[in-house]
């Protein structure tokens, strides 16, 4: 589940370093501080609010101090590894021409009475949903579609990893939709809190998910309630497969039934706290709250949000 942000490993900016001593527009070299790393021009300039293209084809953004951007979202939208190295965007698929993988969930999904969620409850990130809905949400967009272009927003823009909002699910939302950073229930509360913007009664769920090796590992995603019917969107997972599939993103789990993905899901419980109290309109996300650091002995006097934050403690890292 939650794991700390990968560091940029210090054999892989070694080679780096000595792969760049000089480039076609630049001529310099990497140097490193207490902060982090940054890139000396040979007139004692340095790389500041811009993208800088090495001798080795990948390109590097770095901040307003010039210190290189690594394994988190760039001021244009464009994500950056742990190398720092740029990730190309990921390719998704036109939504125009039917059904994308699952037959009849267009269908299925355009016919869901809606009933938008006007407010969070918390003033910023209303401000926030509302900026980007802007971006990326049209009129003429069905119900299936913007749903996609959620979908689509939160794996192209996110990168696995820790993001320092803890607290509620609208907290982990603000997170990873502000810091382009998250991991499983992460993705999960902003993909459910952009759906139920729209009006669909998205929530999310925990439990476990099957690994490549043949394994379950904990996780949490998505789910959709409708006419009997258990629908499961996990946009953290479809970024796993989309970044091993040449970068294209090939909606295998965007909307997949449990029927149809039996085999690749154990429900547990319901991990979102959406029916709890917001706190009132106006409230905002100045940052979350710590992790509960309590040792769990006996489960059963457990609340439903503590046993959700005993299991967020104890889980292991995600190995894919």
């Amino acid at each position: 589940m939650r794991k700390h942000l990968l560091y940029v490993k210090a054999a892989v900016l070694t080679a780096l370093v000595s792969a760049s001593v000089s480039m076609s527009a630049y001529a310099g070299e990497w140097k490193r501080d207490d902060i982090g790393w940054w890139y000396q021009n040979d007139d004692g300039s340095y790389q500041m609010n811009n993208w800088f293209t090495d001798i080795d084809g990948k390109s590097y953004y770095f901040d307003g101090r010039g210190y290189m951007l690594s394994n988190t979202t760039a001021p244009d939208g464009s994500k950056v590894g742990a190398d720092g190295a740029r990730i190309e965007p990921v390719r998704s698929l036109p939504s125009n021409k039917g059904d994308l993988y699952y037959g009849g969930l267009r269908q299925v999904l355009d016919s869901i009475p809606l009933y938008p969620q006007e407010s969070t409850g918390f003033e910023d990130l209303d401000a926030l949903l509302n900026s980007i809905f802007a971006q990326i949400i049209t009129a003429d967009m069905d119900t299936h579609d913007k749903l996609k272009a959620c979908y689509d927003y939160l794996i192209t823009h996110t990168v696995y990893g820790q993001q320092p909002y803890f607290g509620s699910s609208y907290h982990y939302a603000y997170g990873v939709l502000s810091g382009g950073v998250g991991v499983c229930d992460d993705y999960s509360a902003a993909f459910s809190v952009m759906a139920r913007k729209i009006g669909v009664p998205m929530y999310t769920a925990g439990g476990s998910t099957h690994k490549s090796n043949g394994d379950f590992t904990p996780h949490a995603w998505c789910q959709l309630d409708y006419n009997g019917v258990t629908y499961i969107f996990d946009p953290q997972v479809e970024d796993v497969i989309a970044n091993g599939r040449g970068g294209s993103i090939m909606y295998i789990r965007f909307g997949g039934t449990t029927a149809q993905l039996a085999d690749k899901y154990r429900y547990e419980m319901i991990m979102d706290d959406f029916s709890q109290p917001k706190g009132g309109a106006g409230k905002t996300i100045t940052g979350g709250s710590s992790k509960n650091s309590n040792s769990y002995s006996d489960w059963n006097n457990l609340t439903d949000e503590e046993r959700m934050q005993a299991l967020w403690d104890t889980f292991d890292d995600i190995e894919w």
